[in-house]
């Protein structure tokens, strides 16, 4: 599966920008270092794939009525702006699950989860012997 269907996928194939909604997401993929027409690996690719529908949800939150135009079983901006808000929050921990399961480095050269893993392991590695 490519990136770009991989992130199609994320978004119930929702396309939230009209016609340039595949313009747009590729740009939005290469912003998060993947290339749309490449493979999806979840080794590699799910943390910038993540990444990158969460900048979508929050683009959306920042035009509801465009959300809406697209979401359309909501009857009003509120229950539309709750779910999306909601949304983001499950997203968000969901990409802060995969950086600590993957000890994840991030693009700034921070490093936290990584850091801590190496601390724990050399203090556990310490006491073993």
């Amino acid at each position: 599966m490519l990136n770009l269907e991989r992130l199609k996928l994320h978004l119930n194939e929702k396309n939230y920008y009209g016609e340039k909604t595949d313009d747009v997401y590729t740009e939005l993929l290469a912003e998060n270092n993947l290339d749309a027409l490449d493979n999806y690996d979840k080794a590699n690719d799910e943390i910038p794939m993540l990444e990158t529908v969460y900048t979508i949800l929050s683009q959306m939150a920042n035009d509801i009525n465009s959300f809406i135009k697209v979401e359309t079983e909501f009857t009003t901006v509120s229950a539309g702006y709750a779910y999306l808000q909601k949304r983001l929050a499950d997203l968000r921990a969901e990409i802060d699950r995969a950086k600590k399961e993957n000890h994840y480095e991030e693009s700034d050269g921070s490093s936290n989860g990584l850091i801590s893993y190496m601390f724990f392991n050399a203090r556990k590695r310490g006491a073993d012997e």
